[in-house]
């Protein structure tokens, strides 16, 4: 564990009629040492201060005119500069002395602002204090409030239990969270028991499309509890957006997204918010936020993960500056296999991860290695010691119960690459106020409609009481032919789930149990539609009724083909062929496949295996059964 010190305002001058301050004494605690070490700080002129709190801002202008790499860098030395110069004064060397060390920066109240600026961004030989190993912790006033405990761990499951939200509503320029959630996904599960002794036991779920108000209050809800709540999403001066029920953004304050969190307080180990300006106080002025402008001065001081730590009395990890989607991904996944695989407490994380993730050669952010050191912070008294796991571990994490209504879905797909906005559009379609029945995604053979359906599913689970999934009917070519009636299987399946429609189907003609059915909050999956409809004119039938009704009700359709006569009026989503690195990405995920691509004896069989695929998944899927050797993937390729 790092040793700690505290770093304090004790003495201070603010200018008359709510000016800034002009005079102050930081006091630093060492760890070991009775005694305290004082720096008074005098400012020639307060528009100084105001500079510094000013950076974020002037970020953001730059980055909206395109100035470069450059010019960012050179905005951010200028205030690291000043912070070593003048901001710290003579307490810069001593905190860069006492490197590796954790720092809790302790304020009065009147001084809250101070906690947002980048005193680690102070530079020493040329070096932020953050690369010397000085960590800063914030969030916890002088008057001690906010270091509540957290539950017994004695009384938690022997898991842990973690939530990752990829919140994407509709925008103009939406970021592809999909490869960001898989990846991120895939190593969490690879970093839980996954067969290695030294694993830790996860329970993991994961959401991206139609991450509501009302989809993260039920999930908090849940009576387990989640010890780790990791948010992406795009961020706002005193927020972030997730998706209203219409599918379009939401823009949730910074007082609703406490509220909506804090029924995890107590529970919740670490809320990791991986979200723009989520740590810090100056709006982007190309973004601003709806809120009362003067009188909201105070609450608007005390940052996103401030108010988070706060009322959950747990550790939070933010962002101060804008991040890229590349660095948000690989910066998580380090520091959680720093936590979970090494033992680090949460400080001993965030540094190891900021040191490898600056030296990274394929990070874009390696050109803005000042302004990338500034922008993780910690917040909360718990993040001092915070470790994870931080209880006894049992061996394997129980499954838990299946979510009510839930009916046979298909496992979640792994992995997803691509498909942004046609996911959108479908998730907006499935939203309770979306104005629409219901949709139909279609696409050739091997584009992978169902994989979209799966994970449109699952992602809804919170909007509907009911889902039901029918598999695509057997292939009239198939060796064996289906034994008894699809659609009377359909409507069992619809029965099993809704137990109050088992009466009425036996005194009622089936299209009027339809009827009723789709004025409940039921999601009806049909997967290859056209198939089940060319072998059973009643499921077109059924089909009609069911998008016909009003109510609450959704009905989703995977197809080969666009089905023009069947429910005209629910919108159709086409997919097209996935470009060439989309089809790299989801090759990497696939074991025998991704091991061909990295021997460059095999790598030319791997190459043309990705342009046989002509970016159709299903057949990169296809591929990855048939690789078991070298000669049986050279013979799929000949059938190709």
């Amino acid at each position: 564990m790092m040793r700690s010190a505290v770093l304090a305002v004790r003495h201070y001058h603010r200018q008359p009629h709510g000016g800034g301050p002009d005079w102050w004494v930081w006091s630093l605690k060492r760890p070991g040492v009775l005694n305290t070490e004082s720096t008074e700080v005098r400012l020639d002129d307060p528009a100084e201060l105001e500079m510094l709190h000013a950076l974020p801002r002037r970020i953001a202008e730059l980055r909206s005119s395109r100035a470069g790499h450059a010019a960012i860098e050179e905005a951010v030395r200028a205030r690291g500069e000043w912070i070593a110069r003048t901001g710290l004064s003579r307490m810069t060397e001593h905190l860069k002395a006492l490197g590796p060390v954790v720092v809790h920066l302790q304020l009065p109240t009147e001084l809250r602002d101070f906690e947002a600026l980048p005193w680690e961004m102070a530079l020493v030989d040329g070096v932020p204090l953050v690369q010397h190993g000085v960590m800063f912790v914030r969030g916890v006033l002088d008057s001690g409030s906010g270091t509540g405990r957290a539950a017994d761990p004695r009384h938690l499951p022997s898991h842990l239990r973690m939530l990752a939200l990829f919140s994407l509503p509709q925008t103009t320029t939406p970021v592809d969270l999909g490869a960001h959630r898989a990846d991120l996904r895939a190593r969490l599960l690879d970093l839980s028991a996954g067969g290695r002794d030294s694993g830790t036991p996860l329970e993991l779920r994961t959401r991206q499309f139609g991450v509501s108000r009302d989809t993260l209050r039920s999930m908090l809800r849940e009576p387990a509890g989640w010890d780790v709540i990791h948010i992406v999403a795009h961020g706002l001066p005193g927020g972030l957006c997730l998706e209203r029920r219409d599918g379009t953004t939401d823009r949730v304050s910074t007082r609703d997204l406490v509220e909506l969190l804090g029924q995890g307080r107590r529970r919740t180990r670490l809320v990791f918010l991986s979200a723009c300006w989520s740590g810090g106080q100056e709006p982007d002025p190309s973004d601003a936020v709806d809120e009362e402008p003067a009188p909201e001065r105070a609450s608007a001081l005390t940052s996103l993960a401030s108010a988070v730590a706060e009322e959950l009395e747990c550790a939070v990890v933010a962002m101060r500056f804008p991040v890229g989607n590349d660095f948000a991904r690989i910066f998580a996944v380090r520091l959680y296999t720093h936590l979970f695989r090494s033992s680090h407490t949460l400080p001993q994380a965030l540094r190891n991860t900021l040191a490898e993730t600056l030296a990274d050669p394929e990070l874009p952010e390696r050109r803005y290695p000042l302004l990338c050191a500034a922008t993780p912070m910690l917040y909360g008294a718990a993040a001092l010691t915070q470790s994870l796991p931080d209880r006894p571990m049992g061996s394997v994490p129980p499954r838990g119960p299946r979510s009510n209504g839930v009916g046979a879905l298909p496992d979640r797909p792994r992995s997803f690459v691509g498909r942004l906005r046609e996911m959108m559009r479908l998730s907006s379609a499935l939203a309770p106020e979306s104005g629409v029945r219901g949709a139909v995604v279609h696409g050739v053979t091997g584009m992978g409609a169902t994989t979209c359906a799966a994970l449109l599913a699952h992602d809804h689970r919170e909007a509907f009481d009911v889902i039901v999934w029918h598999p695509r009917p057997a292939s009239p070519e198939a060796i064996v032919p289906s034994i008894g009636d699809p659609f009377a299987d359909l409507l069992r399946r619809i029965v099993v789930q809704v137990p109050e429609l088992a009466r009425a189907l036996g005194e009622l003609p089936w299209p009027e149990c339809i009827g009723r059915a789709a004025a409940l909050r039921l999601l009806l999956v049909l997967d290859a539609a056209d198939r089940a409809v060319g072998q059973d004119p009643r499921f077109a039938d059924l089909v009609e009724r069911f998008a016909e009704e009003d109510g609450p009700g959704r009905i989703l359709l995977t197809s080969r083909a666009e089905l023009p006569a069947l429910a005209s009026f629910l919108p159709r989503t086409e997919l097209p062929p996935l470009d060439d690195a989309e089809m790299w990405q989801i090759l990497r995920t696939l074991p025998r496949l991704a091991a061909l691509s990295r021997v460059r004896r095999t790598s030319v069989t791997a190459a043309r295996v990705v342009r046989r695929a002509a970016g159709r998944p299903g057949r990169l899927l296809d591929a990855e059964r048939r690789a078991r050797t070298v000669e049986a993937l050279e013979e799929w390729l000949r059938d190709q």
